[in-house]
């Protein structure tokens, strides 16, 4: 059994307010499909609109905000599920007053190289 931990989780961290936890992946574990993620958003954060080919899933764990995919910008808060399809512009803004938490998964995986290019930073444990 692997046991993976935000604590121990390679993770990246930017300037506009957000803090992102490499969980399962072809990088912390035996994953070959599968690229998960903690994402934790301050208040006022913003994940900036970008894209990729991996098909994702967010799921809103606490807070709320706006999450836009393509042209389209939707209220999203606890207990939403989002599914971006492949190639699609996505984001999601923190306009709310608490921290904005959600747990991704991707499919298929980012290569190995993205996995150490997107989460360069240590963990925090």
């Amino acid at each position: 059994m692997r046991v993976l931990r935000k604590r121990t989780a390679p993770r990246y961290k930017r300037p506009e307010g957000i803090v992102s936890y490499l969980l399962a992946s072809a990088r912390t574990s035996d994953a070959e499909h599968l690229t998960t993620t903690l994402i934790e958003i301050d208040p006022g954060g913003i994940q900036r609109i970008h894209s990729h080919i991996p098909e994702q899933v967010y799921f809103i764990l606490e807070g709320s905000g706006e999450m836009t995919i393509g042209a389209e910008t939707e209220r999203v808060g606890a207990g939403d599920c989002i599914f971006i399809p492949s190639g699609s512009d996505h984001g999601l803004t923190n306009d709310g007053q608490e921290k904005l938490r959600y747990f991704s998964a991707s499919a298929p995986t980012f290569n190995r190289d993205e996995l150490f290019d997107f989460w360069p930073l240590d963990p925090e444990g």
